[in-house]
């Protein structure tokens, strides 16, 4: 789906209103920026002010409305880990040590 773009010399009636707030202000220098403006109805739209250009105003491709009270994910049931050396050879084996051993690595 392509956004719609409106120029404010054609289409008047797009001018920002006072109840619109700003959500989001993104500024590439002093001249231009794009300003996200958000409706009472939470619709939002977008005004982009160019040096030596008229506004324009486009409405973004997606409209997301997320459902930010998600329960919480259940917590997976986690068995305690065991020694794989006790695991193998027994709850009572203990390391032996060998004197003549050679490192290896």
């Amino acid at each position: 789906m392509i956004g719609y773009s409106y120029n404010t010399t054609t289409n008047p009636q797009l001018m920002i209103n006072k109840q619109d707030r700003i959500i989001q202000m993104l500024l590439y220098n002093s001249h231009d920026s794009d300003m996200t403006y958000q409706r009472p109805d939470k619709t939002t739209y977008i005004c982009q002010i160019r040096k030596d250009k008229p506004n324009t105003f486009y409405t973004p491709q997606t409209q997301l409305n997320l459902n930010l009270n998600l329960p919480s994910p259940p917590k997976p049931k986690v068995k305690p880990r065991k020694s794989i050396l006790k695991q193998f050879y027994g709850e009572d084996w203990k390391p032996i040590p060998v004197p003549n051993l050679s490192p290896h690595l």
